[in-house]
């Protein structure tokens, strides 16, 4: 996910004392607190004394700031909540005093119910050594037991990270689906990219529960259909009733079709950026406590699952710096690398799965 749009006028609401309105009480009853535990120290670890910010605006779900606030004082550390505007466009510019704030800080939740975290402010962030999740649109649901955050992110990072190297080692890629997806294309000299969760070390960045490897083609190889049959993340409510089919030509989308078609051309007018064209990335999702639903990171996650992006791939290791990275869902997808299957429906290749 990468940079994009200029920040929208708004007023900026900072609190260095949790300001939540659920009650740590309350927020503990729908909230449980071994999976805080493991956001917070598997994949965030917040020690005594840091300063750690959590990203809100209007639609961010109470109860989740109030656990994980509550959960950062109990670890002696300092919560600050921020509150920005809501934004329509994914990789929104934040507001620079809310830049300033996350570049200071030693860890950094985002919570904001449109994806933000390929801004810039977060980029300069990262670069301060602020360690960040980007956890957008989450709710309280997503913190269930047995859940897709109730899950060891460090044994999930080795099998993502094989996967990873496996897209980094290939020439060719092949993503199909029985809903009639079948593109193709190269990936030659792309790194694989892993998301694992764990965000531990100074600078470091994840998106927990999101949990996959992929990479960006290379520009103007690939071509074929994909339909998806999930969500479009972050472009109205999901899942998606009905499927949108997506046609590509040399690496470029062509055609748009299917009842739903209106959210992503919506979408894609108010970027008014012609490289919004560009396949931007392809991944598979790897969580396996993950499912398809209304959170769009938890639907990205999901096992089983792939998606492609349009627009921005820099982070991916493309070349194309569109002003926003827009991801597609589909389900049941088959993936194969060089002509060989090594994700199936959900099944890892042996050798994948065994790390």
């Amino acid at each position: 996910m990468t940079p994009a749009a200029a920040p929208a006028p708004a007023s900026v609401q900072a609190t260095a004392s949790p300001a939540p309105a659920v009650s740590a009480a309350a927020a503990a009853a729908v909230v449980p607190a071994a999976t805080v535990a493991n956001v917070l120290d598997r994949c965030l670890a917040v020690d005594r004394g840091e300063e750690v910010v959590l990203l809100t605006d209007a639609e961010t779900d109470p109860a989740v700031v109030a656990a994980l606030a509550a959960g950062i004082e109990e670890r002696d550390a300092v919560c600050v909540i921020a509150r920005v505007p809501r934004y329509q466009v994914p990789g929104s510019e934040p507001p620079s005093s809310v830049g300033a704030l996350l570049a200071e800080a030693a860890a950094a939740i985002e919570l904001t119910s449109t994806f933000v975290g390929s801004s810039t402010a977060r980029q300069e962030a990262s670069r301060a050594g602020t360690r960040y999740l980007a956890m957008p649109a989450v709710r309280a649901s997503t913190f269930r037991a047995g859940g897709p955050l109730d899950v060891d992110f460090d044994e999930l990072r080795r099998t993502v990270e094989v996967l990873a190297a496996a897209w980094a080692g290939a020439d060719t890629y092949r993503i199909t689906s029985p809903a009639g997806t079948d593109l193709a294309g190269s990936v030659r000299g792309r790194g694989g990219r892993a998301l694992h969760g764990i965000a531990r070390e100074p600078g470091a960045y994840m998106a927990p529960p999101d949990v996959e490897a992929g990479t960006a083609p290379v520009e103007g190889s690939t071509d074929g259909v994909v339909v998806i049959d999930a969500d479009l993340l972050f472009m109205g409510v999901g899942p998606l009733p009905s499927p949108v089919a997506l046609t590509f030509r040399a690496g470029e989308l062509v055609d748009v079709a299917g009842e739903e078609a209106g959210r992503l051309t919506d979408m894609i007018d108010r970027v008014a950026d012609p490289r919004m064209s560009n396949l931007a990335e392809v991944s598979v999702g790897l969580n396996p406590n993950g499912r398809v639903c209304g959170v769009a990171m938890e639907t990205e996650s999901t096992l089983g699952t792939a998606h492609i992006a349009l627009g921005n791939s820099i982070a991916y290791g493309g070349t194309v710096a569109a002003a926003a990275h827009l991801d597609c869902v589909l389900r049941a997808a088959t993936l194969y690398l060089d002509g060989r299957p090594v994700l199936v429906e959900g099944v890892l290749a042996d050798d994948i799965a065994a790390g």
